[in-house]
């Protein structure tokens, strides 16, 4: 059996760095590209293979595309979805998934009505880390949770021109907390409460702020930044021992501080291993993600929501 085809709507960063990776490990081939600016495509399907095409449709309907993933800008993110599905063809789709929580319940139920496989690309639970510490939560190595830090604020925003533009749906929310937020979400679930503070506006996108998940005995307090640089990290305290996870987001390693300690490695190519299980996924008939499901983007998507809700903070695009 061929590897899965896939078609990559948008050429950039994202798209180089999991096509690198797919490539390498075999994951998967890329048979189709589009991107708004065509010479991007043309000099991305020269890299990693495929036929460059002129429109987005073109590309899903190419020959042997078996999955869509879709990497450009979040404001573009439902519209593409929609396109996919009317073809009836499988999307994973990047973070933030899509600008609001009405947008993804509304693509989200158009999938499930036409039978289509839709999942956001957030790879961090595909992969072993993660579901090793979720593991290590859930057989009670640490005993009661009692703090959770999670710090993801690198220093992005000089560099990174699309973060600072709100036209572009920059800020440090939907495109770094998006990650701290799934990250205690996936472990602990829905919060009984959610709050941001000290968030600050700058050049039009939020450039920073806190949040406090608050569930039943414990708070999980979030830095999320795109111009503070702190390093990126997460440590669950618990009565019977600690967890760390450095750099969680995409973590080869954690390490469990307890009566029976661990440290648990794995160096696999982690955006592989995600195109791997999503193409899987597919071919084994799903119409929705085993690991990453409907609810929990539609759970994330609402607490961002509310976040911005009390940032005062709305995009142009959703006016």
């Amino acid at each position: 059996m061929k590897p899965f085809g896939w078609a990559y709507l948008g050429c950039g960063g994202i798209a180089h760095t999991t096509a690198r990776e797919l490539v390498k490990a075999g994951a998967g081939r890329i048979v189709a590209a589009w991107n708004r600016t065509p010479e991007k495509a043309d000099a991305f399907v020269a890299e990693f293979g495929g036929k460059a095409y002129a429109t987005a449709r073109e590309a899903i309907l190419a020959p042997e595309v078996e999955g869509v993933y879709i990497a450009v800008n979040p404001n573009m993110h439902a519209e593409l979805i929609r396109l996919c599905v009317r073809h009836h063809k499988p999307v994973l789709c990047e973070k933030p998934f899509t600008v609001n929580v009405q947008e993804a319940e509304d693509v989200l139920a158009f999938a499930r009505t036409e039978g289509v496989y839709v999942s956001e690309a957030m790879w961090t639970w595909h992969n072993k880390v993660a579901q090793t510490v979720r593991g290590w939560l859930q057989s009670g190595r640490i005993g009661e949770v009692k703090r959770v830090y999670c710090s993801f604020s690198p220093n992005l925003y000089d560099t990174h021109p699309r973060l600072r533009d709100p036209e572009m749906i920059g800020g440090a929310l939907l495109d770094i907390g998006v990650y701290n937020i799934r990250y205690c979400y996936e472990l602990f679930g829905m919060p009984e409460s959610i709050e941001c503070t000290d968030s600050l506006m700058r050049g039009g996108v939020d450039s920073h702020e806190t949040v406090y998940m608050r569930y039943p005995g414990f708070t999980a307090k979030l830095d999320i930044g795109i111009d503070v640089g702190l390093p990126e990290t997460c440590e669950i305290e618990g009565t019977k021992g600690v967890i760390r996870v450095p750099d969680f987001h995409m973590a080869s390693a954690a390490v469990l501080e307890s009566d029976r300690p661990e440290h648990f490695e794995d160096p696999s190519l982690h955006y592989a291993v995600q195109f791997e299980r999503v193409g899987e996924e597919i071919r084994g008939g799903l119409t929705s993600g085993g690991n990453i499901t409907a609810q929990s983007t539609i759970d994330v998507m609402k607490l961002m929501d509310e976040c911005r809700r009390q940032m005062d903070f709305r995009y142009s695009y959703e006016m």
